[in-house]
């Protein structure tokens, strides 16, 4: 499967991050409205066990959840955040251990399937792996440690989520602007041709996920670089 290399990598990075925190970063505000440090990591571990939960139906086609329910995973990631930096770090690893055996498990043939995650989300059964690292990378930005920020996110994944959120968005109304340009290649978001935001890679990926201003971006037909609506 793609990626899993790359996610090995981005997984001990993280570690290290969570281990360079002592228990008063881990009540710090993160970048997330209403979420500290440690809300991000519980659920940065219990998305590698929801995800663990649907790898498993694909090898052995009982149903699972992702998660029992909205409530339940909301309730878990409160209860969670209180771990220390040592219970943290432990079920990171652990849950990413778990994932990756449950990943395993899959048999080779289906990597080219579409599976449901949750609440319609669709993904190639291959691409777990680049789901996962989507996630770990994402939200290890999310923390607001002075050591890895959106910028750091590998090249593997950028070129992975570029696609599908820019179709997510062509998919829906009210994208502020017609286009996105990368590296030439223009993509169509919304329904004015005469508007776009343009630059790198990663900065634009970052942007449209909500994780960057898009201060280094270009703008063609507006007078600024736009806020993008809710990614998710």
């Amino acid at each position: 499967m793609d990626g899993l290399d790359v996610l090995a990598d981005e997984t001990a990075l993280l570690l290290a991050s969570v281990e360079s925190l002592d228990i008063e970063d881990l009540a710090h505000p993160s970048n997330l409205p209403d979420w500290t440090r440690g809300h991000v990591l519980a659920h940065i571990a219990g998305n590698a066990e929801g995800l663990g939960r649907r790898a498993r139906s694909m090898s052995d086609a009982v149903p699972r959840s992702m998660y029992e329910s909205l409530e339940s995973r909301s309730g878990d990631i409160a209860w969670r955040s209180r771990r220390t930096v040592a219970q943290h770090a432990q079920a990171l690893a652990s849950t990413q251990a778990d994932f990756a055996y449950d990943l395993a498990g899959i048999p080779a043939d289906r990597a080219g399937d579409d599976m449901e995650i949750r609440l319609g989300l669709m993904v190639r059964i291959g691409d777990l792996p680049l789901l996962r690292l989507q996630e770990i990378c994402v939200h290890h930005a999310d923390l607001g440690v002075s050591t890895y920020d959106w910028s750091n996110w590998p090249p593997a994944l950028v070129a992975w989520m570029l696609p599908r959120i820019t179709a997510s968005f062509a998919a829906r109304e009210g994208f502020p602007v017609g286009w996105v340009e990368v590296e030439g290649a223009r993509i169509s978001v919304g329904p004015d041709p005469t508007t776009g935001v343009s630059g790198g890679a990663t900065e634009v990926v970052a942007w449209l996920v909500g994780r960057a201003p898009g201060s280094g971006l270009a703008v063609t037909g507006v007078d600024a670089v736009p806020v993008p609506p809710a990614w998710l």
